[in-house]
């Protein structure tokens, strides 16, 4: 049974929106699928960047307040998971880059397990 992290993101205060998306496209998401150690654990890797902060159709669901997007990263496994954020290669070229976009003491995370409607 794969499990999935979903982590509602915070920018880091002092860049704008575009700086944010720029840096988690550009530079995080290579990172990632640059380390073998780290991704061969995942079944996937999604960011959703926010388009519409006022959306009317957003707003059925409540507003998305401070968050700039949403990462949904689905692993193989608990274990897989587990294991994936304890791999050297995260702790030391992964983890060293989030704060640099990312205010990680405001975004919130859960683990969750996938269930496909569609």
């Amino acid at each position: 049974m794969s499990v999935c992290i979903v982590v509602c993101i915070k920018r880091r205060a002092g860049l704008s929106e575009e700086e944010f998306s720029r840096h988690w496209r550009e530079v995080h998401a290579p990172l990632i699928r640059s380390c073998e150690e780290f991704s061969r654990h995942l079944v996937s890797y999604t960011q959703h960047h926010l388009v519409d902060r006022n959306s009317p159709v957003a707003k059925l669901f409540g507003v998305s307040g401070e968050y700039d997007g949403v990462a949904v990263l689905e692993f193989h496994s608990l274990d897989a998971m587990q294991q994936a954020f304890a791999e050297p290669a995260y702790v030391e070229r992964i983890r060293p880059d989030e704060p640099n976009f990312v205010d990680l003491e405001n975004c919130i995370s859960f683990i969750s397990e996938p269930f496909p409607v569609i």
